[in-house]
């Protein structure tokens, strides 16, 4: 998805990286507020539901989780395939 929206190859990939990098910095960082949960590095590590372990954030179930994964897949996707279509010059 990154990479349909920047044209620059080097941006896409820096920013995946990045991001994967500090996605969990980004929820331990908003952990305190109510809304942290919605974030989608907060539901990434489905691990956290394994041997009782309680999760990261109050009120996170593993249905909750992948609710919110399969939110974010369906944007993510209509995303790319909205800025792949504007952009598709072979279509026209």
């Amino acid at each position: 998805m990154i990479s349909t929206i920047f044209k620059n190859s080097a941006l896409a990939i820096g920013t995946a990286i990045f991001l994967m990098m500090a996605g969990n910095q980004i929820v331990l960082f908003f952990a305190e507020r109510e809304w942290a949960k919605y974030i989608l590095f907060a539901n990434t590590d489905l691990s956290q539901y394994t041997n009782q372990n309680s999760p990261w954030i109050e009120g996170m179930t593993l249905g909750f989780s992948i609710t919110m994964l399969l939110i974010y897949y369906v944007i993510f996707l209509l995303l790319s395939w909205v800025f792949f279509t504007k952009r598709d010059v072979a279509g026209s």
